[in-house]
């Protein structure tokens, strides 16, 4: 009988340290978390998460600089494993380009910058057979432009800049169905560097972004795809490019960005768009200021945000509370165009961008909320 009791109490206290364990290891596995490097360095490159939970790493710059050393290779990036393999060669080596995954699981890469300029290719990942195939071209070839699904499975292509540093106000529809693009009329300033956010009600919201060398914007537009228009839209409070923008119920908040003088003027604050009446009013501030970090703000399962890029610290934003608040874990240095995926199981895979050396990173991690 008291051997019984022992066991039953051995039993008892090994059950509480397991619950304990557990319980620490839960509190131990929220916040950063450091995976293997990749492969090989990699800067303004895209991540898409597939169908089946990896995420695809592709293009982007590996030298120091980024002026040169363009990356035409891709990565795969395998939750399960915590593994990155390399997955086929891209048509055309790019840096900066945009990436959207379509309904067939399949990812279509669009323009960017080439070795020797910008880029009207567009060419698709098939993760059934890991390669990389043309898939049709823009009407212009652009950097610095944004891409914005809309509802019909047509893409927005907007703005950027081609090879002669000009500024374009173009605007076309490439359909991925036909890999066609038709001309979609012109916004009402060119722009590059700025963002673009799909609302609600199907409306693009096209924000800030810079004119001409040394010249930025605050003005707002939306372009209406029922009607195949723009409209003005309002202004922003600040002039402002390399910004970051997320949809807040019908709103739109904009975070960030940086002044004509880059090393300098780096905004922490933010505004918020309001679909109501196209007015903005000043929103929270970070706690750090970011630019360059558009692929790096992701929205999480339980309605908060991740900002990740260009800062050592991520930062989390509840846009209920409107306030932003530091997330757990530091990523080393302030990394530029990096990326910030969300994967099927909540956590976020954060990899590669450059320091303030402009050195591309190997780095990558698993932020767990």
């Amino acid at each position: 009988m008291k051997r019984g009791l022992l066991l039953s109490s051995l039993v008892s206290v090994m059950a509480l340290c397991g619950i304990a364990f557990a319980a620490k290891h839960a509190i131990q596995s929220t916040g950063l978390q450091s995976l293997s490097d990749m492969p090989q360095p990699r800067a303004a490159h895209s991540a898409s998460l597939l169908r089946d939970g990896r995420v695809l790493l592709a293009g982007g710059c590996h030298t120091n600089g980024c002026e040169e050393g363009i990356s035409g290779d891709a990565l795969l990036f395998d939750p399960r494993m915590k593994t990155f393999t390399s997955t086929g060669s891209l048509v055309q080596p790019r840096v900066g380009h945009r990436a959207l995954r379509l309904r067939n699981d399949q990812v279509v890469l669009i323009g960017g910058w080439t070795a020797d300029d910008a880029s009207d290719v567009v060419e698709a990942y098939d993760p059934t057979s890991g390669r990389f195939v043309r898939q049709g071209k823009l009407l212009h070839a652009r950097d610095g432009f944004s891409a914005t699904p809309l509802a019909d499975g047509n893409i927005l292509v907007a703005g950027g800049y081609s090879g002669a540093m000009r500024r374009l106000a173009s605007v076309e529809v490439y359909d991925p169905r036909t890999g066609k693009s038709h001309d979609a009329g012109a916004m009402s300033t060119p722009r590059m560097s700025h963002t673009a956010t799909l609302l609600a009600d199907g409306r693009v919201l096209i924000a800030g972004g810079s004119s001409a060398r040394g010249i930025l914007l605050d003005s707002i537009e939306l372009f209406d795809p029922a009607t195949g228009r723009f409209m003005p839209a309002g202004h922003l409070q600040k002039a402002r490019h390399k910004h970051a923008a997320l949809r807040v119920g019908n709103d739109v908040l904009l975070i960030g960005g940086a002044g004509v003088d880059e090393a300098s003027q780096q905004y922490r604050d933010s505004e918020r768009w309001s679909a109501r009446d196209a007015s903005t009013r000043p929103g929270p501030a970070m706690q750090d200021g970011r630019y360059k970090f558009l692929d790096a703000v992701v929205r999480l399962r339980d309605g908060r945000f991740l900002v990740a890029g260009s800062g050592r610290i991520p930062e989390l934003l509840d846009s209920r509370a409107a306030r932003f608040t530091s997330g757990d874990g530091s990523l080393g240095t302030d990394l530029s165009f990096t990326t910030a995926t969300p994967l099927l199981d909540g956590s976020v895979l954060i990899a590669g961008g450059y320091g303030p050396d402009i050195h591309p990173s190997r780095s990558a991690w698993l932020y767990q909320p």
